[in-house]
């Protein structure tokens, strides 16, 4: 007989057993069941958002960690990045394309598990601090007075800017995991290729610290309020979160019983969607929006659909309108019209979506679901609504229609923060061409922190700010022909750097002897090579190197003299021949060795006459040829250095120098410049030099291979080195400068010859747009900032001032300051003089009224004259030479003991 309960209990046995034999599902079914519960999970929580009855519960993210990765519901987590502008819009048509192609990308990387945002905020810089910036600290005493004057140019300048806003970008993507822990990896992982694509398209990307995400997310919730936030101020004793310091006081969805727009602390904020788009769309349909002098924030958020859904999604709408052309077709068989005949827009919505089939299945598209936001806010309902018809027309005139989001402004607030949740349930499909040409590259701004002034932007007439410690590579060039404001420009970097940087160092190498002015003025000292100067330099110094090893220093001094010696050569674009290589090899480690039993350093005489003792017949050419530089008028490098770098700012100045000896001697200061280089980087102070008329060490191949050795080494030891040129195109024509300036991420353009403009508009890629910035026809001062990935058109006009009497370079006006400087002294001169006439007329009068001869000290002297307060050391000193002989007197002293005695007596 069978137990009752045999049946039941196999059942139970079968139901255990079953999840073991269930087929495995699926990958594409793993993503679709991800995708659906995603989905599910950010509707639950959106629910509860909207039904909260207090800020902290309606605000949309839950916590934020120290490392940037934020949990903005349970089960979801995200991260931002933050990316740099480039200028796509003024490029040409390839580059233009090689960027949308990498935006495409980008987007096609994110998969349907992922949640993406893209954010452009412009935030407006506070009231308090426009025209009360601090640009420069006022430091060493020389230098107060330019920091004072620099500080009220830049806030005069900052006021002349057409919105002096901040403007972010952001991505921020979320995905889903059970704790923070798993959600690590899969946000790195996302993180690190995102960047990687960006850097593709010359965008430097970084990601955001907690704490720099809560500052962009204070600065939507609380706009125009200050962050003031510290990690030490939350936690479990403190009882607070980082979300209670970033949410508002009070939240207002129905200000005055409006639905179209909420109140924050006061603010009036309004977030509007992007719901319709034509059937065009230009590159320039998002930054024309983002280009609005207002503050803003332009968000947008795509999810990528399953490609196998999406195709399915696409062909059973195409199947639908089959069915609506069939339905239409019988109608027309029926009254007796034409069947052929269709409604205009069923037509068009066929031929759309047939193309879109073919471009998810033959073009490597994908289909996204896209929501777009606009957020503005204003003091006033008044200005809100000016500004909010702004975007809208704006929008309108790139074929946008905005729609106001009534009713449901507090689902906007969410999704406009960048937190990669977007609460808003207005989206449509989009191709990734579709999305990828909604650019969020507008006009470029540069304002890095701790930057330099270059000039303003020419299409806004904000401060251009550039840090080049922050590029890549912060070696750089500056090119214009004479009058171009070149000369002012590098001045005004050199200013730049002494007041920012008050413990760098700073060299330059003055050809022209212009460049005192502005290091006299800042303490600096001048050092001038010339045959009557008594500068000397041994270019066999090791002095600031000798922490290095033997091999190293003899490495680098071989190279240093196989320089000198091209230079010194008639034919020297011709090169060394390998024989001429070999024997100064050997002389140059022969002069070491020799002198170092003598317990000094060698000479440039000691290198000479162990050529001259060289067997070789190539050897006494080369002594014939530093004979001129160890004997007679030129031999100061023929002396131990007496250069040094006591103070921060040097000068060398070349101008007297021939043209053929120049190189040379630059060459010799290079060698100098390079052991201060490593003597500074082990005390970690960066060394700046700026080499004037840098063209000339481009005409001896052995000087081009040490110069540009130098340069790449220099990156490595905290170098920051500045090339000069007029002449471009010269220096261009080698493949060693082309590569150095290919290599540099700072370039400065001023206005170019012909030619000129030429050779850089092909090395650089310019377009006609960025080349018409530094053609013949704009004004000195005017130019193209090249800034790692920037490319800014400026514009600079200096007021004058005693900073612009430092910069200026103008013939006719320093031959007027001369002039000027002059009256001023032939006045005081006349001045004295008078003076010292009445002096002596008074001291002869005296003389006569005391009956041929006065006696006393100087003291009684000043008493006699009605003199009382003078110093008597001085009025004694002035009696001597006022000119006493004119006015028939003279003077002598009579020393009696500790007492000396001025005598005054009349001579006529």
């Amino acid at each position: 007989m069978l137990n009752p309960l045999g049946k039941k209990a196999k059942n139970k046995v079968d139901n255990a057993e079953a999840p073991a034999r269930r087929r495995p599902r699926s990958v594409e079914r793993r993503i679709r069941e991800q995708e659906k519960q995603l989905t599910d999970q950010t509707a639950a929580q959106r629910r509860k958002r909207r039904a909260a009855r207090d800020v902290y519960s309606a605000v949309g993210f839950d916590l934020m960690y120290k490392d940037g990765i934020c949990q903005v519901e349970e089960g979801l987590f995200s991260q931002t990045i933050a990316f740099d502008d480039i200028s796509y819009q003024s490029a040409r048509e390839e580059s233009q394309q090689a960027i949308f192609s990498g935006w495409c990308q980008l987007f096609d990387y994110f998969g349907a598990e992922t949640c993406v945002q893209l954010t452009v905020t412009n935030t407006p810089i506070p009231a308090s601090e426009i025209g009360r910036m601090r640009f420069f600290e006022e430091g060493a005493p020389e230098t107060a007075e330019y920091a004072r004057e620099y500080n009220r140019i830049l806030n005069d300048k900052m006021r002349e800017g057409v919105s002096n806003l901040v403007r972010e970008r952001y991505l921020t993507f979320s995905t889903l995991a059970p704790d923070v822990d798993a959600a690590v990896p899969k946000l790195a992982r996302m993180r690190s290729d995102a960047m990687q694509t960006l850097n593709k398209i010359r965008s430097s990307a970084r990601p955001l610290s907690g704490e720099e995400r809560l500052r962009a997310i204070h600065s939507q919730l609380r706009p125009g309020k200050p962050f003031s936030f510290s990690w030490d101020a939350v936690g479990a004793t403190r009882g607070l979160t980082a979300k209670d310091l970033v949410c508002p006081m009070s939240l207002d969805f129905k200000p005055e019983g409006s639905g179209t727009c909420y109140r924050s602390e006061g603010v009036w904020c309004q977030v509007l969607s992007l719901h319709r788009f034509g059937s065009e769309l230009s590159d320039r349909c998002l930054a024309e929006i983002i280009d609005l002098p207002i503050p803003l924030n332009v968000t947008l958020h795509v999810q990528a659909m399953d490609k196998a859904k999406a195709v399915a999604y696409v062909k059973k709408r195409l199947a639908w309108m089959d069915k609506e052309i069939i339905d239409e077709q019988m109608g027309a068989v029926k009254k007796g019209y034409d069947f052929q005949i269709l409604p205009s827009e069923l037509k068009y919505s066929k031929e759309e979506a047939e193309d879109l089939l073919d471009h998810l299945q033959n073009k490597n598209q994908r289909l996204f679901v896209y929501t777009g936001l606009v957020f503005t806010y204003a003091p006033t309902r008044e200005e809100l609504d000016d500004q909010v018809m702004q975007i809208v027309a704006t929008a309108r005139r790139n074929s946008i229609e905005c729609d106001t989001l009534d009713y449901r402004q507090r689902e906007g607030m969410n999704s406009i923060l960048p937190l990669g949740h977007n609460h808003v349930q207005v989206c449509r499909m989009m191709t990734t061409a579709q999305v990828a040409i909604q650019m969020p590259f507008a006009t470029q701004e540069l304002a890095q922190e701790g930057g330099g002034y270059y000039g303003q932007n020419k299409q806004s007439s904000n401060l251009v700010l550039c840090n080049r410690k922050r590029l890549a590579s912060p070696m750089g060039f500056v090119a214009g022909k004479p009058g171009s404001g070149k000369s002012f420009s590098v001045k005004r970097e050199i200013e730049n750097t002494i007041l920012a940087y008050p413990d760098d160092e700073v060299i330059i190498l003055d050809p022209a002897g212009e460049y005192a002015p502005v290091v006299e003025g800042n303490g600096g000292e001048c050092i001038r090579f010339a045959p009557d100067s008594g500068t000397h330099l041994n270019p066999f110094d090791l002095s600031d190197v000798a922490h290095q090893s033997t091999a190293a220093q003899m490495a680098f001094k071989i190279d240093a003299f196989l320089a000198l010696s091209s230079a010194t050569m008639a034919e020297g674009s011709q090169g060394l021949p390998e024989a001429d290589k070999s024997i100064i090899s050997r002389c140059v480690e022969l002069a070491y060795s020799e002198c170092a039993d003598e317990g000094r350093l060698p000479l440039l005489g000691d290198f000479h006459r162990i050529l001259s003792e060289q067997p070789e017949r190539e050897a006494r050419d080369i002594a014939l040829r530093y004979e001129r530089y160890v004997k007679g008028a030129l031999s100061f490098f023929n002396h131990e250095s007496n250069v040094t770098f006591e103070k921060r700012i040097t000068n060398i100045d070349f101008k007297d120098l021939s043209e053929n000896m120049r190189a040379f001697g630059i060459v010799a200061v290079l060698e100098t410049v390079r052991n201060r280089m490593y003597y500074n980087f082990e005390r970690g102070v960066t060394t700046w030099l700026y080499i004037d008329e840098v063209q000339s060490l481009f005409g001896h191949p052995a000087v081009i291979t040490y110069f540009s050795k130098f340069w790449a080494e220099g990156r490595k030891f905290n170098l920051v080195c500045t090339g000069i040129t007029q002449n471009s195109v010269y220096m261009l024509e080698h493949e060693e400068a082309r590569n150095m300036v290919l290599n540099s991420d700072f370039i400065l353009l001023h206005k170019q010859s012909p030619l000129d403009r030429k050779a850089w508009v092909d090395l650089l890629d310019l377009s006609a747009q960025e080349a018409g910035y530094i053609d013949e026809s704009i004004r000195a001062g005017e130019g193209l900032l090249v800034a790692g990935g920037a490319r800014i058109p400026i514009k600079d006009d200096f007021p004058k001032g005693a900073l612009y009497d430092l910069f200026n370079t103008k013939p006719e006006e320093i031959a007027a300051m001369k002039k000027a400087s002059e009256f001023a002294a032939r006045a005081r001169e006349r001045k004295g003089s008078a003076a010292h006439a009445t002096l002596a007329e008074r001291c002869a009068r005296l003389a006569r009224e005391s009956g041929g001869a006065w006696r006393g000290t100087a003291t009684e002297l000043a008493d006699a004259l009605g003199m009382a307060g003078a110093n008597p050391s001085k009025l004694s000193k002035d009696v001597a030479a006022c000119g006493l002989e004119s006015a028939g007197a003279s003077m002598r002293r009579e020393a009696r003991g500790k007492r000396t005695t001025i005598v005054i007596s009349a001579t006529a």
